[in-house]
């Protein structure tokens, strides 16, 4: 194969993607005569949220010997759109997989339900093939999901998985707890946090609340808004909250944003006192682990199983104790430097010390 065609398979998964995408064949390597392999990470890429964001870090931030891209398997947009994208990727991955410049393992990012449906076509893929793949399980919803140890979801999940060169991941010991019951042996790796995230010594406004997260009925922004006017009505006038995911709610001490910049998150949230997560189901929530590298007091609902030391809960749902917990917060303030030393067991360096020996497990 001459090197116009290398390098035209190689860019196969680039010419699909919209191009505000962060993927990128690290092709240099091919040919300068080192030995990197490669992984290629399959997910919702350049859709807003927490899994993409992982995607982001690990891709732009891969293990020691490797290079990484990776697969936008999702797009925004009505169910047909969304189909025909997907039936599209599956296609050119495909005939990726099936040339010389196949990755040497594929990182598959899911959550439950309509997600896994998708991505189960490319474990599959990577079966036929004899690639070897990892299963990365982000939902906070997968085990509800599963139902029960003889549901239908459970045995196809086993069964779709079930090849030597596969490797199912989840979050945290919790998770593993959870899940391994149903679907077997799974290994255990933390979310990591960002690199370019830098904690900062900015005067904040410890009155001011903040969410982050796209809108959707699990993610508590009707609470969040509730909670946010019973503070004001109730406690101090001067409580405000920045919110995004929406821009649906008119009210005072409110500002909502759709969503956000990289740049203008990290300056609301190094100028602000408290992060609230008040959802009911959630993997690991990135936007936590966020919160603490900048030393910021983390409330999070109590459905979020394996919450680092020092991050506050509440139970989910129960309005006057998240009010009496944001209260408790404001006025015993936890010590900024020792949340931000909790949130460096998520550091990069760490999490890819675990990525690099489950690659190399299945790779050598």
């Amino acid at each position: 194969m001459d090197m116009g065609n290398r390098l035209g398979i190689l860019l196969l998964s680039r010419f699909y993607l919209n191009k505000h995408t962060f993927d990128q064949y690290a092709i240099e390597t091919k040919y300068t005569g080192t030995n990197m392999r490669k992984v290629l990470h399959v997910g919702p890429c350049n859709t807003p949220g927490g899994m993409a964001k992982v995607i982001e870090i690990l891709s732009k931030n891969p293990p020691a010997g490797w290079t990484a891209t990776t697969w936008q398997s999702h797009k925004i947009g009505n169910p047909i759109g969304k189909y025909l994208h997907h039936k599209k990727m599956i296609k050119t991955f495909r005939k990726l997989i099936a040339t010389s410049e196949k990755p040497d393992l594929v990182h598959i990012h899911t959550a439950a339900d309509w997600s896994w449906r998708r991505k189960s076509e490319y474990v599959k893929l990577c079966n036929i093939y004899s690639i070897p793949c990892v299963v990365h399980i982000h939902s906070g919803k997968f085990s509800q999901w599963l139902g029960n140890k003889s549901s239908k979801n459970v045995i196809s999940f086993t069964t779709i998985v079930n090849f030597s060169q596969c490797k199912v991941v989840v979050l945290t010991k919790g998770w593993q707890n959870e899940l391994s019951n149903l679907i077997g042996q799974c290994s255990v790796i933390n979310n990591p946090v960002d690199p370019s995230l830098k904690f900062t010594n900015t005067i904040r406004n410890e009155k001011q609340i903040v969410m982050l997260g796209r809108y959707g009925k699990v993610k508590g922004h009707e609470f969040a808004a509730k909670l946010l006017q019973k503070l004001r009505q109730e406690y101090d006038p001067e409580i405000s909250m920045v919110m995004t995911g929406t821009n649906k709610f008119n009210i005072d001490g409110l500002e909502c944003h759709r969503w956000l910049s990289e740049k203008e998150k990290t300056k609301i949230m190094e100028s602000s006192g408290i992060l609230i997560v008040p959802s009911q189901y959630e993997g690991q929530p990135m936007v936590m682990l966020e919160g603490m590298q900048f030393g910021m007091n983390c409330l999070v609902s109590d459905q979020i199983i394996d919450r680092p030391n020092l991050v506050n809960s509440a139970k989910y749902g129960d309005i006057d104790e998240w009010f009496n917990s944001v209260i408790s917060i404001l006025e015993h303030s936890g010590d900024k430097n020792e949340i931000k030393a909790v949130a460096n067991q998520f550091n990069i360096v760490n999490i890819n010390r675990q990525w690099h020996e489950l690659y190399q497990s299945l790779s050598d």
